[in-house]
């Protein structure tokens, strides 16, 4: 190889590097590319509406179309898989919520692990837990436990699916007072908002989708999670006052598929954390019922390893099963 050969052949090598390292460091979002926020759940609930208030700010902010996508079933497995699987550039992101951490309580086996598989971004928010009830008579949590001890043919509990938070925390309740009131699922948040309004079910353990609702008066609160009260609902008292074992309300993450670059993570986590902040953004989700984040940097892995631990030992407490 003569010394002009070597000369081309070490140029052409350097554009090739050039062209890879390039190709390496594609901007994120392609121009383009949709993004697409996954639901794991059905439309219409706060995590819904959540997923629409980022999109609409990511949209603007990054010039490519924003779309959330639902894809509900076997409490949140088929979102998450989906996500899972998804090409690690970005462009897919999951909304996790409390399902995802519960998994590992329950004995359910996953087509993904919940910290492995996922690299959280953000906890957009804290969703409040609440018990409710569509019959105006009932006043109090001391009122509906003497009424359903003294007819408990006429009392049973609703919740937005089996194996969910909500069936676990109406399982601690029956537990705690003696109770045997028939469990009846429903598929989501707003069926059993449905399903309380037109008093096919007395009660039921509910995110605040139903703040609406409460405020006019058609459905009443009974009791929050927390370990305080909410300032949403301050006159109301939280599960832990009335002497239960319940705290841990339900929370929303962002999470993107294990795998993603981590100048990309922290591009979507810097973008995200700043719609979090935006006062805009807070007052919506206060009136929806769900308690904003600061939009500060957080250990979201660690909070994810406590709800695990949590779920595990209040699970337990319930011997529920998967989907029973």
């Amino acid at each position: 190889m003569n010394r002009r050969q070597a000369l081309h052949l070490a140029a052409a090598g350097a554009l090739a590097a050039a062209s890879m390292g390039a190709l390496a460091a594609d901007p994120f979002p392609t121009p383009g590319k949709p993004i697409t926020l996954v639901l794991p759940s059905v439309s219409g609930s706060a995590g819904d509406q959540v997923l629409r208030m980022l999109g609409d700010k990511l949209k603007d902010e990054w010039k490519v179309p924003v779309v959330v996508e639902s894809k509900p079933g076997a409490n949140g497995a088929i979102g998450a898989q989906f996500v899972a699987k998804a090409p690690p550039d970005g462009h897919t992101m999951l909304l996790g919520f409390s399902a995802l951490v519960q998994a590992p309580a329950f004995g359910v086996k996953t087509p993904y692990d919940p910290m492995a598989d996922f690299v959280p971004v953000a906890r957009l928010n804290d969703v409040p837990l609440v018990l409710l009830t569509g019959d105006p008579s009932i006043t109090s949590m001391s009122d509906f436990v003497a009424r359903a001890k003294q007819n408990p043919e006429q009392y049973n509990f609703g919740s937005y699916g089996p194996a969910t938070t909500g069936h676990v925390y109406s399982s601690l309740i029956n537990q705690k007072n003696g109770l045997n009131l028939v469990h009846v699922p429903f598929k989501g948040t707003p069926p059993l908002t449905n399903a309380l309004l037109g008093g096919h079910v007395k009660t039921g353990v509910s995110n605040l989708d139903s703040l609406p609702h409460v405020k006019a008066g058609k459905l009443r609160v009974l009791a929050i999670t927390g370990t305080k009260r909410s300032a949403l609902l301050p006159e109301v008292p939280t599960f832990q006052e009335l002497g239960y074992d319940i705290t841990a309300g339900g929370r929303y993450w962002l999470l993107l598929p294990a795998g993603v670059a981590t100048d990309t993570v922290e591009k979507i986590r810097e973008a995200v954390l700043r719609v979090l902040r935006m006062p805009d953004i807070q007052q919506k989700m206060l009136a929806i019922g769900l308690e904003p984040t600061s939009g500060q940097r957080e250990d979201v892995a660690g909070d994810m390893r406590k709800e695990i631990d949590y779920w595990k030992r209040v699970v337990q407490a319930t011997g529920i099963k998967p989907a029973e």
